[in-house]
Order: C-alpha cells, then structure tokens, then sequence
C-alpha cells in the first residue's frame, strides 16, 4: 500500500471526540491513522475503525510504544495489547515514541524487540523517533524526524519526514 499523504492523527482526542474524528475522517476518505498508547485513546480508535466499515487492507494504521514498554519483555506484550485495542492483527508502522529515559534500555535492544514483532507479523515496518535537543526544538515547532532501523544494524538511518 502507498502510504497517502495526508492521515488523521488522534493526539489530546479521548472518549466519543476521538471516536467521532475517526469516523468522519474515515468518511471523508481519511485511511491513515495515527494512535499511541500513551494518548490512551487505542480502543475508541479501533471501535472507530470497526464500526466503519473500511477494509482493513484499506488503511495504514501506526501507533508507538510508550517508554515503560521498551524493554526486550514488555514491548511485544505491549503491542499484543494495543493490537487487541485497535481490534486488528497487524498495524502497518510502530514506532518508538520517544528515546529511552536516562537510556536504561539501550536501543540495540528494543530495535531487536521491533524486529522479531516484524517477523511474528504484528507490525508491517517500524521506526525509531530519535531526539536530539535539536529534534526536541523542532518537536515544539510540530516538526519531527522519524528513521527507519535498517534490518542488519541496531543504528537507525535518516528516512522520510513524520508528524505526529
């Protein structure tokens, strides 16, 4: 699937709000989808998605792991849970939502985490959102980066722009 360009994200949007703004956004031909566990808004999302009627192979749905999750044990636990959540058995991106607090889980190892939930089939592509002081300023002007994890490597690359 050609990711579209445009993708309704669900940031600060709780209870009926978020599922109302998916399902007019999925109306209006909206199929990209953008959650977090952290917003705490996954099941209404999903409720949204599943009232709708869309076919699943018709959106691009990505939601990011919160920090308690990084750790090898927990992240694919946790993205079971968002899965059960968004009422689906895959989501098209997860992403690391933001760097590992005082780095206690080193990238090396939620990268690996991210790679066998690839293989497992729970995700179609993952990247990592890494943050700079530089990234952190341009976060606050509603700018990220996002960067794709090569396969082979534990270091992330430079890829496409995200906002998120």
């Amino acid at each position: 699937m050609t990711v579209p360009a445009f993708g309704l994200g669900t940031f600060r949007l709780k209870d009926q709000v978020v599922i109302d703004s998916v399902t007019t956004g999925l109306e209006l031909g909206y199929r990209v989808i953008d959650t977090a566990q952290i917003y705490g808004n996954e099941a209404e999302v999903g409720q949204a998605v599943a009232q709708s009627g869309v076919p699943r192979d018709q959106l691009y749905i990505t939601t990011k792991i919160w920090t308690d999750n990084f750790a090898a044990d927990k992240l694919i636990p946790s993205l079971k849970e968002s899965l059960a959540k968004l009422r689906t058995d895959y989501v098209d991106l997860t992403l690391i939502h933001w760097p590992s607090p005082q780095g206690k889980v080193a990238v090396a190892e939620f990268m690996g985490a991210l790679l066998e939930a690839k293989k497992q089939g729970l995700t179609r592509d993952r990247r990592v959102e890494l943050h700079s002081r530089a990234d952190e300023r341009s976060h606050r002007c509603g700018r990220r980066r996002a960067h794709r994890d090569q396969p082979d490597r534990a270091a992330p690359v430079p890829a496409e722009s995200h906002r998120g």
